[in-house]
């Protein structure tokens, strides 16, 4: 009796070509010390950003490397803007990557700022009583806000930038307090407070307001109104 043995060929597979189009690496490099080096996701076409709060940045310098002889719109460099508005409003940030063999690709960017949460004290303790405000024509009337966590850069100047007071009335009017040019809005550690606008019946008339207040990347919406009476 003979065995015959079976011969297996083995044949290899070149790994498939890497695209010509593709983000390598994304680092945000306005912050001291190092560098803030973004997660690039090829399968999802997404680049996500870890933002430490921190650093208060409101605005982005990012160096972008891509695939060799690739280019890249908005290109490396290019700042990111206004970042305030990102946080409060959303927008849709996105970067094409044009490959050597003509070839597109198109990233999107997520940022998520590291920022723990703070709390508000509440100004009307009885909805059914709500504190009152009566407004002058001279907008020397002050709502004070109690706050507590880690609610200040340390720069008021840079906090009248950070902070923004949003008044909600009943029938979804908003007023919003950031004059951060002046006194109207000003904070602390352990507060925040502004003043009342003065001739201001027209755009805020007599009546219930929610107070939201956001601090750079988060808000804060207090539960109870408050009651803002006008001359």
């Amino acid at each position: 009796m003979s065995l015959l043995a079976a011969c297996t060929k083995t044949e290899t597979v070149a790994p498939p070509a890497e695209r010509s189009n593709r983000i390598l690496a994304y680092r945000v490099t306005n912050v001291a010390g190092d560098t803030i080096l973004g997660v690039v996701n090829d399968p999802d076409s997404v680049i996500r950003v870890y933002l430490p709060y921190y650093y208060y940045l409101t605005s982005l310098v990012p160096d972008i490397q891509v695939s060799a002889g690739a280019t890249v719109t908005p290109a490396s460099g290019t700042l990111v803007e206004n970042l305030l508005d990102v946080f409060d409003n959303g927008r849709d940030i996105r970067y094409t990557v044009t490959g050597q063999d003509g070839s597109k690709a198109t990233y999107r960017l997520l940022i998520e700022v590291q920022q723990p949460d703070f709390t508000v004290d509440e100004l009307t303790t009885d909805p059914a009583s709500p504190a009152e405000y009566v407004n002058n024509d001279i907008g020397d009337v002050p709502v004070y806000l109690s706050w507590y966590g880690d609610v200040s850069s340390g720069n008021q100047e840079l906090d009248r930038q950070l902070i923004r007071v949003t008044l909600t009335g009943e029938e979804g009017n908003a007023y919003v307090v950031d004059n951060n040019a002046g006194f109207k809005l000003s904070s602390g550690p352990s507060y925040v407070f502004f003043y009342l606008p003065p001739n201001s019946a027209a755009s805020l008339p007599t009546g219930l307001y929610h107070i939201s207040i956001r601090f750079y990347s988060k808000t804060v919406t207090l539960q109870n109104p408050v009651r803002i009476v006008q001359p």
